[in-house]
């Protein structure tokens, strides 16, 4: 979970493990003399020299506890497997217990406070017979992935790989295996159920069907439709350790309900309580409020419990949260929309926040506070009316507050003061930003952003003062903003982007740590969970958006990047953004061709090469890597090798199983990035066949956009996620990307028609997001990149227009200019989403430059269009 990422540090994202534990460390009593305690993660390992020598996998025992009672089962479990001779693990300190214990916590982990590697089955046996003794008087969370041992309520085992066993993924990830049955490798899946590999079977006897706990109450594919009391469940809401939330009917009267559960022992609140501890809370507030305000809170029906989960049963109540009446409503989100449409939704937003306003008035006359108004509690009918849901979090006046929240809706402290309905009113507020624009993390370090919202908003339509007002209830901008005003940009635009393009590069400069064991620049999650050497997430983006961008490399980091990138070839996948051929790209630019050519043999030799076609993380991307080093060394291996690669691609009807998931679209995953470097192999080569081809797969990519017959052409994301989408990632702007190159190399009547209303949904200006991949700075990069290709000035102008936009994203700081990276938590570096990739499109507009994204321009355009980059700039 991303939020385990903001613990060890209030600035940047950093694995969990890194945070400083002052207190609450976690240790057994009478470790012998023959043992020794090696901290691994989050977790501290017991073992003797040599203990697990041969035993590759087997049954791991995991015990699970109470917070209350975490140092008393330790020291039992510590002593049965010091007695037994039983390596095992356990959480090192009550900080990480907490984390991997709260509401958000990943399921799969959830619940696992020691995990035990008995040697044999013999010997796991007899140390679940002596745990199950020991801790009778026990109880403790159910371990989604495992079964319970008898009749114990703490210890659960499950067949799993002892060693690290993995395989690596296009991304850059590595997917956990275990053997199975016949010795083969197979995905070890680490779900929210108990699973064995084929050919393995359970030697314990299985726990009775009564102490077996379901998965979830949700129904599970053929399988019979669940239930809970006299209510069905017909399908599942959401879930969280806690617990889920499910669509049910009452079975005898076919009332629609919606059910909520609560797990026992776990999804932490910050005082400890438990999810069951929580739902009791929960049903006693709708109960108090069902008596003395009816209508307001959901009706509660009944409380109920089933196995060790407890449920709460109340009203269904129909509508939209307000996050999805925005995304279906918003016409800044729509080609073309009026300024009549825009009055008619502000007049609609102001009526439903009054009504948000009278909802939340009439609870505090109730003697109660909301605390958690934010866009996933308030549910918006057909007719507009509104509703308050997931009292959850609602303080009864007179009792001690409780801080909660959502990121974004919560005050800061400072706000508070004694005066706990301050959070009510914050979280309105934010309700009405979220209704104009959300850019709730941003606004709360640099209020002043909402005055380039404001402005942008003007250009399209005129913005009501009452709802604007409600906006800047806690935000009024600065008396003496740190960045020039929206006024102040347009009037000289290309002057305030050169200075946000050069405070953005110093303060990039400044976040760099050429110590940091880690990384080098501060990345995102995706970045600790892939590698911190890569294009997307890692070392070599940012210095490829320096280069790109004219700023000069600190010393050493480029003899880092170097170090770094060859000493973790092994373990690289090979693709362009993710893995080794991107950082040979860049190596290469920078002149260390040798290592250049090193990385790049590895990605060619790599299995992930064929087994993904895509530009990202496969065929495509390793293909556009050769004819980068082609383009430096004049070496035609190179050249052959691009040629090869394409050639080798499955026909078109076969190509799905090599894309991203669910058949993914876009440049990074999809047609549209493997039709790029067909394009660019085919004009490198000329070979008229290859392009053709790039075509006929953006023609594949055009029948799968949203609304074939719009103004502006979006696409989803996959067939699976249906989001339209207009980023570089996937999306609009790739599509352009792509699009522009294939036309400059073949004439077709159907990408010339799709071409401007890919333009235009392009020249939007608001996105929740700054970044390359799937933000502003992406958009503004395809607008560049097409200007510069066509000469058209409509798309530079869109292009400028698209970067002004920038700034309403901008925090200022000591060091120059920060941009937050996803999702948007902590601030970041990396080329996908964080302040490199703000630079680099910053620079590809100011001063656009050939081969920015990879693409090989030496190669694929004519010198008769050369002129045309002299007009752009």
């Amino acid at each position: 979970m991303t939020i385990d990422f903001t613990v060890a540090s209030r600035e940047f994202f950093a694995p969990l493990e890194t945070a400083a534990v002052e207190t609450g460390e976690l240790a057994p009593h009478g470790v012998p003399a023959a043992w020794c305690g090696v901290r691994e993660g989050v977790w501290r390992m017991w073992h003797r020299p040599g203990q697990l020598d041969g035993v590759d996998e087997g049954w791991k025992v995991h015990v699970s506890a109470r917070a209350e009672r975490l140092d008393e089962v330790l020291d039992v479990v510590a002593a049965a497997c010091f007695d037994q001779d039983v390596a095992f693990k356990h959480l090192s300190a009550r900080l990480f217990y907490w984390w991997t214990h709260q509401k958000f916590a990943p399921r799969p982990q959830a619940g696992k406070f020691i995990a035990a590697y008995p040697a044999t089955v013999a010997a796991a046996e007899r140390l679940m017979n002596r745990l199950r003794a020991d801790l009778a008087d026990e109880a403790g969370p159910y371990i989604l992935t495992d079964r319970r041992f008898g009749d114990s309520r703490t210890v659960h085992y499950r067949y799993g790989s002892y060693k690290p066993l993995f395989r690596l993924q296009p991304d850059g990830t590595r997917q956990a295996l275990v053997r199975d049955g016949r010795g083969e490798p197979v995905p070890d899946r680490r779900g929210v159920s108990f699973h064995l590999p084929d050919g393995v079977t359970d030697p314990f006897r299985p726990a009775p069907a009564a102490t077996a706990a379901p998965a979830t109450a949700a129904p599970a594919p053929g399988r019979a439709t669940r239930s809970v009391g006299p209510y069905t469940i017909e399908s599942a809401v959401r879930f969280s350790s806690a617990g889920g939330t499910y669509l049910g009917r009452d079975s005898s009267t076919g009332r629609p309900v919606f059910i909520k559960e609560g797990r026992s022992h776990i999804g932490l609140r910050e005082d400890d309580a438990t999810g069951t501890e929580q739902l009791r809370e929960e049903w006693e507030t709708l109960t108090r409020l069902h008596e003395t305000a009816p209508g307001l809170a959901p009706e509660p029906i009944e409380y109920l419990r089933k196995w060790e989960h407890e449920f709460l049963v109340v009203e269904r109540i129909d509508g939209d949260p307000l996050w999805r009446w925005l995304a279906l409503n918003h016409p800044v989100l729509v080609v073309g929309a009026t300024p009549d449409r825009f009055a008619a939704y502000y007049r609609r937003c102001e009526e439903l926040l009054s009504r948000i306003e009278q909802a939340v008035a009439r609870l505090h006359a109730a003697g109660y506070l909301f605390v958690d108004v934010s866009p996933g509690n308030v549910l918006v009918g057909p007719d507009d009316t509104v509703r308050l849901v997931d009292f959850g979090a609602a303080h009864r006046l007179g009792t001690p507050f409780r801080k909660a929240g959502t990121p974004g809706y919560m005050p800061p402290d400072r706000l508070v003061g004694d005066d706990p309905a301050v959070h009510d009113h914050y979280g309105l507020a934010g309700l009405a930003q979220l209704l104009v624009g959300p850019l709730h993390p941003v606004v709360q370090l640099n209020p002043d952003a909402l005055t380039h919202l404001h402005h942008e908003l003007s250009e399209l339509a005129p913005v009501p003062a009452a709802l604007w007002s409600r906006v800047l209830r806690y935000h009024e901008p600065s008396p003496a903003p740190a960045l020039p005003g929206p006024a102040e940009v347009a009037a000289d635009p290309l002057r305030h982007l050169r200075d946000l393009r050069d405070r953005t590069a110093a303060a990039l400069l400044a976040m760099a740590d050429l110590d940091h064991p880690k990384r080098i620049f501060p990345t995102i999650v995706e970045g600790f969970q892939s590698n911190t050497v890569c294009v997307a997430y890692g070392t070599a983006g940012v210095v490829h958006a320096l280069r790109q961008s004219g700023v000069a490399l600190p010393d050493g980091l480029l003899d880092r990047l170097r170090a770094d990138a060859l000493a973790a070839a092994p373990d690289l996948a090979p693709g362009l953004h993710a893995g080794s051929a991107g950082v040979a790209r860049v190596l290469a630019d920078c002149g260390l061709l040798d290592e250049a050519r090193t990385l790049l043999d590895a990605a060619d030799r790599h299995r992930l090469t064929t087994e993904c076609a895509t530009l990202a993380g496969g065929t495509a991307g390793v293909a556009l890597a050769h004819l980068a080093l082609h383009r430096h060394s004049g070496d035609d291996r190179h050249l052959r090798r691009a040629a090869e690669l394409a050639a080798a691609l499955p026909p078109d009807d076969e190509l799905t199983a090599r894309l991203g998931a669910d058949d993914a679209t876009g440049l990074l995953h999809g047609r549209c990035g493997v039709a790029l470097m067909l394009q660019q192999v085919g004009t490198a080569t000329d070979d008229p066949v290859l392009v053709r081809r790039a075509v006929r797969l953006l023609h594949a990519e055009l029948d799968r956009a949203s609304d074939p017959d719009a103004a502006g052409l979006l696409f989803p994301i996959s067939r699976a996620n249906r989001r339209a989408m207009t980023y570089l990632y996937s999306g609009s702007a790739g599509m352009l990307y792509t699009t522009t190159r294939c036309l400059a190399a073949a004439d077709d009547e159907r990408l010339a028609e799709a071409l401007p209303r890919l333009l235009a949904a392009v020249r939007v200006t608001f996105t929740v997001l700054p970044g390359l991949y799937q933000g502003m700075a992406g958009l503004a990069f395809a607008l560049a990149d097409h200007a510069r290709r066509t000469g058209g000035e409509p798309a530079r102008r869109d292009a400028v227009r698209a970067a002004r936009a920038l700034f309403k994203h901008a925090i200022p700081h000591e060091t120059g200019v920060r941009f937050l990276g996803d999702p948007q938590l902590r601030f970041s570096a990396e080329l996908w989403s964080g302040s490199a990739g703000v630079l680099f499109g910053l620079s590809q507009v100011l001063d656009p430059r050939p081969d920015g994204l990879f693409a090989v321009e030496p190669l694929a355009v004519p010198r008769t269009a050369e002129p045309l980059l002299e007009v752009a700039r």
